[in-house]
């Protein structure tokens, strides 16, 4: 993983600094990008002299033309969800491509639009596999280089990296540096936050940043290679990291009330169906109430349909895999998710969001907050139907999977984003078409 190397320092005839690694990756990027719209053209003019051949019509080239807007914003949507772990590159470029082409889907239909649909799949096609192709090329078969001052630093990643539970981090070369020299050819510099300052070190940062070599902690970098949080790593820095966008709070809650209400007119009827099944199985009612843990600690009660026999004086617990008090309708909803379904009244009255967070019982909140460090910061957010732990890890059912899932809750607190919001909602349909994590 350590590799002890040096570069001489590159210069332009003009005798200034060559271009940090990292603004050469992202040029190369936008290069990539506006060759694309080459392809564009060429397929623009192709289905021109098809239109004057009579193959196609002219909406067919018109269409095509209109397919460069997704594409722009397709770049746009992946260069913003490239602070995301590169392990996640299928799911990644599948947001990035398909939501910009929904969205023109979208427009065609609200303004009743004439649109060709070959033109359409011709721009989707195309634009997935130049942006799945560059990716490969760029982000995720590309070796990273991070540089380092002291060897402590490494070893505290490697730590961090280690922690249980974690899965392979992304391929990355570390080399220790001493200059600038040696560290233009880096993605970036290991900067360890408890290291005592003095002023040659100082000064030494000073000249990396000024160089526009971007300077990482090394905790960030355990984030951005396993996707989680280490636990045993936060301090009060945790604090700087977590912000209260405003704009993306207001506009996530939209996005939530939007949703709802398009998705009502199906979920009802089968929430109506689920409800009946559930009733002529077993006593007890279609509906289950739960008071859980939601945004700030403010406690709240959660609607699920009835998976289970009806126990009162039940206490708190996790369900256990293949637990005997999951019903025969129970097994299929749950696997499904059909069960929480009526959480999205949960998510109308602003309880809950789509994604966030899964909120957990109160009983058990107050135990995990008494026994894990930092427990309660994953109420910092809004607690949601899916969340980045449930499509990593699926469902927990021990106090170690607990820990193991609150580092992946807390990665979302520190990092919450739309891109970030676009990915989990996409790994929750593989997750809706496969029960994945359900017990």
């Amino acid at each position: 993983m350590n590799t002890l190397h040096g570069r001489s320092l590159r210069r332009h005839g003009s005798g200034t600094p060559a271009r940090s690694e990292t603004i050469r990756r992202a040029s190369r990027m936008l290069g990539w990008a506006a060759i694309g719209l080459v392809l564009f053209g060429i397929n623009a003019a192709l289905s021109e002299a098809a239109h004057q051949a009579g193959l196609v019509t002219y909406v067919f080239p018109r269409t095509l033309l209109w397919s460069i807007l997704p594409y722009l914003a397709a770049f746009l949507l992946l260069h913003r969800a490239l602070h995301l772990p590169s392990m996640e590159g299928t799911s990644i470029v599948g947001m990035a491509t398909s939501l910009p082409f929904a969205v023109l889907l979208i427009v065609y239909a609200g303004f009743h639009i004439e649109y060709s649909r070959g033109a359409v799949l011709v721009g989707y096609l195309t634009t997935l596999a130049w942006i799945w192709f560059g990716y490969r090329r760029f982000v995720q078969q590309y070796v990273p280089v991070f540089g380092y001052l002291d060897p402590e630093t490494l070893q505290h990643l490697n730590r961090i990296i280690a922690m249980p539970g974690a899965t392979p981090p992304t391929k990355t070369r570390f080399e220790q540096i001493g200059s600038i020299e040696d560290a233009m050819h880096c993605d970036g510099i290991l900067v360890e936050r408890g290291m005592t300052a003095d002023p040659a070190r100082t000064r030494l940062l000073t000249e990396y940043r000024l160089g526009h070599l971007r300077m990482y902690s090394v905790e960030r970098i355990g984030e951005m290679l396993t996707g989680r949080v280490g636990l045993d790593h936060i301090d009060e820095n945790f604090f700087d990291d977590y912000a209260d966008h405003y704009l993306f709070d207001n506009v996530k809650r939209l996005i939530d009330i939007v949703a709802v209400l398009l998705l009502a007119p199906m979920a009802v009827p089968v929430g109506l169906a689920v409800a009946v099944a559930v009733s002529m199985e077993s006593h007890g009612g279609a509906l289950f109430r739960q008071r859980r843990t939601g945004l700030f600690g403010k406690p709240f009660t959660m609607l699920k349909f009835r998976s289970m026999g009806v126990d009162k004086h039940g206490p708190a617990q996790f369900a256990a895999r293949q637990d005997p008090r999951v019903t025969r309708v129970g097994r299929v909803i749950r696997k499904y998710r059909l069960d929480e379904i009526p959480q999205l009244w949960n998510v109308l009255v602003g309880d809950m969001s789509f994604i966030g967070p899964r909120p957990e019982q109160v009983p058990l909140v107050e135990s995990f907050t008494e026994s894990i460090s930092y427990y309660p910061y994953r109420h910092l957010v809004r607690p949601g139907l899916s969340g980045w732990a449930q499509v990593q890890q699926g469902y927990v059912g021990t106090h170690e999977e607990t820990v193991t899932k609150l580092s992946y809750d807390l990665y979302y607190v520190k990092h919450c984003s739309f891109a970030l919001d676009l990915l989990i909602a996409v790994k929750t349909v593989r997750t809706l078409l496969t029960g994945y994590g359900a017990r």
